[in-house]
This record gives structure tokens, sequence and C-alpha cells, in this order.
């Protein structure tokens, strides 16, 4: 499918949603480039939900994003495995990127606030119930990175094919510019949240700081998120 198809159909796609499902998505950019994904080496990124700027400078209600695709990365993958559906994957892309944003409209509903942020990930940390993506609200520190406290939250946004390869195998990717390696459990669940305590942000201690020497203060988590589609 070329561009002009390709954009053509996303855009069809789109028109064919129940209006309440698209409030608040700006627009569908499509762009002609590939993506590769932010973290995994080797993965192609074939959309995603960006808060819109107006959102994200004004913080005005109600929320806002704009869902971008990714038709290099489409053919790329289609080149990749022959029994690539581009049709289908484009259908299942862009619902995915829908479902995002109604979670993440849902989310800035909920949790109005600094408090409720807080209220939010002690609740996370102490293993209870809470919206899906509520870390999003949390400050964005590069794609798919999340830092709430000193925790970090890093959404792994994959195929089905791809999240099916990964488990029972060791993952390496990269995280504020520096590699990870994580073991994948044979049966590991999507959205299942994986945590690995000692690896968040630092919060060091000015006073005892000595050249090199590194910081001695609190340590928080990462909490790896695959989020399958």
């Amino acid at each position: 499918m070329d561009f002009d198809a390709f954009a053509a159909r996303a855009q069809a796609l789109a028109a064919s949603y129940p209006r309440e499902y698209m409030e608040g998505i700006e627009t569908v950019e499509v762009h002609r480039d590939a993506k590769r994904h932010p973290h995994v080496p080797g993965v192609h990124t074939l959309g995603e939900c960006a808060t819109s700027p107006l959102s994200e400078a004004t913080g005005a209600e109600p929320f806002r994003s704009i869902v971008h695709l990714y038709h290099g990365s489409f053919v790329a993958l289609a080149r990749e495995d022959p029994h690539f559906d581009v049709e289908a994957e484009l259908e299942e892309t862009l619902a995915h990127e829908i479902q995002h944003h109604i979670e993440d409209r849902a989310g800035i509903k909920t949790l109005r606030d600094d408090d409720d942020l807080f209220e939010a990930h002690a609740r996370f940390r102490a293993g209870m119930e809470v919206p899906a993506g509520w870390y999003r609200l949390g400050e964005l520190l590069e794609p798919g990175l999340w830092a709430v406290d000193l925790d970090l939250f890093l959404e792994l946004d994959l195929r089905r094919k791809e999240w099916d390869r990964l488990v029972g195998t060791r993952l390496s990717m990269t995280v504020l510019g520096e590699p990870f390696e994580m073991d994948v459990p044979a049966d590991a669940e999507p959205e299942e949240a994986f945590t690995f305590e000692g690896e968040g942000l630092v919060e060091g201690d000015e006073d005892e700081a000595d050249g090199d020497a590194p910081p001695s203060g609190s340590t928080g988590a990462l909490h790896v998120i695959p989020v399958v589609r």
C-alpha cells in the first residue's frame, strides 16, 4: 500500500469511529518516515498517541491528543515479514492509539492534581487497583518514559508478535541513555508491571557529594509495563 492509499485509508478508518471515541483527538497525522522504538532495538513504532501541544502548554481541559501513524514503519515490517497484513495492522494500530487517548482522558478526570497522583502512586506500590495509565500524569522524561517521585514507568508499546518473541528471553533496552536488561518470564502477561527496585531515579545528598562519588540518597524503582496490541 503506497503512502497516499495508506493515508486515505487511515483517515477513512478514523472517520468511521463514533464521535465520542474521537472526542479530544485533534488530528490523525500520517508520516512517510519509519520510526524506531525509543527503547527496544530492532523494533519499529507503527503509531503513537501524543498529548496535544495545547494541552501540554496550558493544561486545558478537555484533554487533547494527536495520533501519529508511521507509514515507513509499516513498509519496513512488510519487507521483513511476508505475512504482514498492512490493512489489518493499520486498523489494529489506530484502534490501539485511540484506546490510549481514551485511557489518558479518563486518567485526567480521575487524577486531577498532585495529591491525587501521590495517592495513585501509593496505591500502586501497595498492590491496589489504579486507573490504567495513571503514571502518564507524572513527568514525561522521554517518549514512553514517565517519572513519578523517584519511580520510573517505562511503557513498551509492542505488537503481539513482538511480545510473543520476547516472552521467555532476555530483553535489552535503553533507559535514559543507559543500557538495561531484564528477563521476561515465560508466563509473563501483557499489561503486567515488572518492577526493578533500585533502578529508578536517585535523590542525592548534596552535603555528602564528593567528586565522582555516587549520590547516597533514596533510590526509586523502574517499572516496565508491556502494552501489547
